[in-house]
């Protein structure tokens, strides 16, 4: 699977081969895992950085409450007096009441 790609550049691991190795990490004894990490470099350890801090920006100051796009409905006190309309006069038809 992983194993097998023929790539020059890092793969594109999924989400499964992430959990998979590092399941399989614990596995490995503390100096046999030291000989065969990947180091990090610097750059990479920022970008990481910058994406958290962007990301807790964002959270921060976005709206708590998502806004749903389009028209907004009729207000519940206007539904409520349409259906009292309703209930007081059965015999009144839609164009009655629209008026």
């Amino acid at each position: 699977m992983t194993l097998t790609r023929q790539r020059t550049r890092t793969p594109g691991l999924t989400i499964f081969d992430r959990f998979m190795f590092g399941y399989l990490a614990f596995f490995i004894s503390k100096a046999r895992l030291q000989k065969i990490a990947v180091s990090l470099k610097p750059a990479t350890i920022s970008k990481f950085h910058q994406a958290l801090v962007k990301r807790k920006y964002r959270e921060l100051y976005s709206r708590k409450t998502r806004i749903k796009p389009g028209r907004k409905g009729p207000k519940q006190d206007l539904i409520e007096l349409v259906v009292e309309m309703k209930r007081r006069n059965p015999r009144f038809g839609y164009g009655r009441i629209a008026m």
